[in-house]
C-alpha cells in the first residue's frame, strides 16, 4: 500500500506543477502547440518529482519482461488494424 500511495502522490503533484505551468502560459496567451508535451517531456527528463520509493523487479520477473519484449518482434507490424482484431470473440 505504501507504494501505491508514494506513486498516487508523485502522479499527484506532476500533475499540479503541469497545470500550474499550463495556467501561467495561457494567461500569457502565447502557449502554442506542443507547448504542454515538451513541459511534460522536461519535467520527467529532470527527475525533479520522480519517486524516491525503490521498485525493485526480481531477475525471474525482469527476465519475463525481457523475454516478451524479444517475443514482440517476432510478429509483423500490421499495415492497418481493424476493429475487430482488438477483441478476444470478432466483436466489438
Amino acid at each position: 500500500m505504501t507504494r501505491l500511495t508514494s506513486l498516487i502522490g508523485s502522479t499527484c503533484a506532476c500533475l499540479c506543477i503541469a497545470w500550474a505551468g499550463t495556467a501561467s502560459a495561457q494567461d500569457q496567451g502565447t502557449q502554442r502547440v506542443g507547448d504542454q508535451a515538451r513541459a511534460w517531456m522536461d519535467l520527467q527528463a529532470s527527475g525533479t518529482q520522480a519517486s524516491e520509493a525503490e521498485r525493485p523487479i526480481t531477475g525471474e520477473v525482469a527476465e519475463r519482461v525481457y523475454q516478451r519484449y524479444l517475443d514482440s518482434f517476432t510478429h509483423p507490424i500490421p499495415r492497418q488494424f481493424t476493429r475487430e482484431a482488438f477483441t478476444s470473440d470478432g466483436e466489438n
